[in-house]
């Protein structure tokens, strides 16, 4: 996986009880749509809390962070087939 740390815009749904679920996010002028979540894991840095999402769309496969501190999304990691 080529690591990176790119902020990104992310639609995703708060659904309560469930979680956060990311729908698409803006990567440059690209757009993915999350076509399947893989797997979602949390850590902290300092005293904040981060949640990771291992998501694909139709080819590749990201990793998304999103900081519960600032309320920013990250691309972490794409790995492109």
């Amino acid at each position: 996986m080529q690591r990176l740390s790119d902020s990104v815009r992310v639609a995703a749904i708060f659904a309560p009880g469930s979680g956060i679920r990311p729908v698409w996010f803006e990567w440059g002028r690209k757009k993915c749509c999350v076509t399947r979540l893989a797997y979602c894991w949390k850590d902290a840095l300092g005293g904040a809390t981060r949640l990771h999402f291992a998501v694909c769309d139709d080819s590749n496969l990201y990793e998304l962070m999103y900081d519960t501190s600032d309320q920013n999304w990250t691309l972490m990691g794409v790995e492109e087939q």
